[in-house]
């Protein structure tokens, strides 16, 4: 890949060697891009804020084997707001984590980058409670990548589910009590919440917390069981 310089967020950060760290970025241009960012430890560095969780910039690269060289940053957005409340962070942290696990390399999605930067910025700088804008982010990702769960007809059946209803994560979506008694039951209050949210990502405090709860749970665990298995920034999510 030749220098590039190209809009990015950071997804991932480690620490490498005495100074450097290594960096996964997430361009709407070009995927995923594995960055080294050399002696950015040292204090006396002057792209360090090229290095934060969630740092949204202009990233000059130069080539470097399989990997790029951080060589230049321009910060447009830090969602600094995060860093004040810790459950609002640890939702921003999961919704990273599941962009992380499906971005990559050379393959552009500036559609899920724009869902990305959506949420954060809300999450940052709303008020909405941070578990409603989670639920939405969580059906409107699913929608991108071709999973959207079924929320009105029966996976098993096919037809209009009203009144209780079940919710069967290896199944895709709702189901009839009849049709899929061992799968998860879903309240009809969470049920019309997601619905509503997976249309027009319409999200308000109007929301029973209880259903908006329910929601992000069965969300999450679908979502999770789409891309194979339990996503470890999750484990911090309070609701």
């Amino acid at each position: 890949m030749p220098d590039l310089q190209t809009e990015a967020i950071v997804l991932r950060r480690a620490d490498y060697r005495d100074a450097d760290r290594m960096l996964t970025l997430f361009s709407p241009d070009h995927g995923r891009l594995d960055v080294c960012a050399r002696g950015i430890r040292k204090t006396a560095s002057k792209l360090k804020a090229a290095c934060e969780p969630f740092a949204t910039g202009t990233y000059q690269l130069h080539a470097a084997g399989d990997r790029m060289a951080l060589t230049g940053f321009f910060l447009t957005e830090g969602f600094f707001p995060l860093r004040g409340d810790f459950e609002r962070l640890t939702q921003a942290s999961y919704a990273l984590a599941v962009c992380g696990s499906v971005v990559q390399p050379d393959k552009p999605d500036p559609g899920l980058f724009a869902l990305l930067q959506l949420t954060l910025g809300r999450l940052a700088y709303s008020d909405i409670n941070g578990a409603n804008l989670l639920t939405g982010f969580l059906l409107a990702f699913a929608s991108r990548e071709g999973f959207a769960p079924s929320l009105n007809a029966c996976v098993k059946c096919g037809a209009i589910v009203d009144g209780h209803a079940r919710f069967s994560h290896d199944g895709g979506g709702v189901c009839h009590d009849a049709c899929v008694p061992y799968a998860f039951r879903i309240s009809s209050g969470a049920l019309a919440y997601m619905r509503r949210v997976q249309s027009s990502l319409d999200a308000t405090d109007a929301d029973s917390r209880a259903d908006v709860s329910e929601a992000l749970a069965v969300a999450r665990r679908f979502v999770e069981s789409r891309l194979g298995g339990r996503i470890k920034a999750g484990e911090m999510l309070t609701w």
